[in-house]
């Protein structure tokens, strides 16, 4: 019995993400759990998932769960906001193997640091449009008002490397002029990306 229990905890976890930006989940996972072993996937021939379309966002992620099955991992953590609000529930259904997910870990913490009534959400088209910070929130019992905002150019910046400079702040502005900052304390980077850029956003 103690083999097999030593075999299963031996097996790697599985981390993927559009491209670079789970990597920096992957850090996170790494200091916190030094004696696990990880297989991280970025796939950055498909990025960015943001402006996909849900049944492809789904199609890459199935695959990619597939390949790192393969892999023989024991679980596996999908650090990219777009595939955990559109395909982490397809996923958990799909295969019998613990997979984890961004949204709800930021949601939780959010809701517990947030001394305000609003709390504000940047992220990538298709994280925005489907609601999925809003519906996570909502299905904690969360009494905050949550505002989404859309800033699509974020990532293809960051996998361009383009982390600071005249160019990111502008574009940063522009998207950040939209959010009502004077009525949130919690800003949530909904990419993994984002945090790449986390000083010229701060």
């Amino acid at each position: 019995m103690k083999t097999v229990s030593s075999k299963i905890n031996s097996r790697p976890i599985g981390v993927f993400d559009s491209g670079l930006g789970g990597l920096t989940v992957l850090k996170e996972l790494e200091q916190y759990l030094p004696n696990e072993s990880f297989i991280y996937f970025g796939d950055t021939a498909r990025v960015p998932y943001g402006n996909k379309s849900s049944d492809n966002v789904i199609n890459y992620s199935q695959r990619i769960i597939q390949f790192l099955i393969n892999k023989n991992i024991k679980l596996a953590v999908v650090a990219c906001n777009t595939s955990s609000a559109l395909a982490l529930s397809h996923l958990n259904n799909l295969f019998d193997m613990p997979i984890f997910g961004v949204i709800g870990p930021s949601v939780k913490f959010a809701e517990k640091i947030s001394k305000f009534s609003q709390i504000g959400v940047i992220g990538t088209n298709a994280t925005i449009k489907s609601k999925a910070y809003s519906k996570a929130f909502k299905k904690m019992g969360s009494n905050k008002k949550i505002t989404e905002y859309a800033c699509p150019l974020f990532v293809p910046l960051i996998e361009e490397g383009m982390l600071r400079g005249q160019i990111v702040k502008k574009i940063i502005l522009h998207y950040l002029k939209e959010i009502p900052l004077n009525k949130i304390d919690t800003l949530i980077l909904g990419c993994t990306h984002y945090p790449l850029i986390s000083t010229e956003l701060q």
